[in-house]
């Protein structure tokens, strides 16, 4: 009987989930994701938040401050927070000094081939998809409504779209979460060899 189980065991998960680290799901670690120095970013989680950058977008830039309080509010809830830098021109070199030098707090992924936008379905930038640890897609929207139709700021968010989704799945909510459209950015079509 053990036998069995370990053959459908071995059915059901591909290769990929053999070299996943303990608690990393296979459907993360198929993807491939590469920090900016081109490591592996396999990091355990109940929920992966991935967070639609682009280093030249005033919209992603301003939202930091907001992204790495939530990061420090919800990693230690179960939520790995990746910020995919999607600029397919950008080099590794700038974009890391990017993530330095707005104090980024967050796992960072060179996305520049476009692998977590297309499983996020993301149009522009930021925009945060969360997955569950099977690679169910629960939300996909905006951070908060700080900034609005052309590009308007307020001084401060009246909606926070992305906290109140957090705290949801956090306190046990099924997903999927309704995002609303947010504004920001387009996202650079990538370049395929």
């Amino acid at each position: 009987m053990l036998a069995w189980a370990v053959m459908l065991l071995g059915l059901a998960c591909p290769l990929s989930c053999a070299a996943a680290g303990p608690g990393v799901p296979s459907w993360w670690h198929s993807l491939g994701v590469r920090d900016l120095s081109g490591a592996p970013l396999d990091p355990p989680a109940h929920w992966y938040v991935v967070i639609v950058l682009g280093q030249e977008c005033p919209v992603s830039n301003v939202s930091i401050p907001t992204l790495n309080k939530l990061a420090a509010e919800f990693a230690p809830k179960g939520f790995a927070f990746v910020g995919a830098y999607v600029d397919p021109t950008a080099d590794l070199a700038a974009l890391r000094a990017h993530a330095r030098d707005y104090g980024i707090t967050f796992s960072t992924a060179d996305d520049r081939d476009h692998v977590l936008v297309k499983a996020a379905g993301a149009s522009y930038t930021p925009q945060v998809a969360i997955f569950d640890a099977r690679g169910a897609k629960l939300y996909l929207g905006r951070i908060d409504d700080r900034v609005g139709d052309l590009g308007v700021a307020r001084p401060a968010a009246v909606h926070e779209d992305l906290r109140d989704a957090l705290a949801a799945l956090g306190a046990g909510a099924a997903g999927p979460i309704a995002g609303k459209p947010g504004y920001g950015c387009s996202i650079p079509e990538a370049v395929h060899p």
